[in-house]
């Protein structure tokens, strides 16, 4: 169960990664990994597990609080990213709805990116690296099983 919520806290940081805006260019880099980078991020995502449990349940909060469910916002979402929110829905009411509590989402995304990047710059890692193992871990077998082993390890051990 914890491993899945790595696992997402992972998917959450790579959509931050684009939010931080460093190219799949810059963020691929080198991905030799030294045994103290692999310890250093799996800590950095037991830290970073909470914060995205917290962060996950206000954002589903604040989306219900504007009237709209979880599912359909994301439904909204997917269509605005692709530039069809009008052929997703014609009530400007529920597209009043999904802006608002879009600018909010946004906002704690911002909060919890900071406050991310923070705990990774605490843990002496740089965000870049932090992204370059993100990516590598859904990119590369070898440095998935690798990750998976440590935080398994990790989490026998809590």
């Amino acid at each position: 169960m914890k491993k899945l919520k790595v696992l997402g806290v992972l998917s959450l940081l790579l959509l931050l990664g684009s939010v931080m805006q460093v190219t799949a260019q810059q963020a691929q880099g080198d991905l030799t990994f030294t045994d103290e980078d692999y310890e250093k991020f799996v800590d950095i995502n037991t830290e970073i597990i909470p914060v995205q449990q917290k962060v996950q349940g206000e954002m589903m909060k604040v989306i219900e609080e504007e009237g709209l469910e979880v599912a359909r916002f994301q439904e909204l979402a997917r269509a605005q990213q692709s530039g069809d929110i009008k052929e997703a829905s014609e009530d400007p009411e529920e597209i009043a709805k999904f802006n608002k509590a879009g600018q909010k989402v946004m906002k704690m995304q911002q909060e919890v990116q900071t406050e991310v990047q923070g705990l990774i710059l605490e843990n002496d890692f740089t965000v870049q690296k932090f992204q370059q193992m993100s990516m590598a871990y859904n990119q590369d077998q070898e440095v998935k099983a690798k990750i998976d082993t440590l935080m398994d390890k990790k989490m026998k051990k809590e």
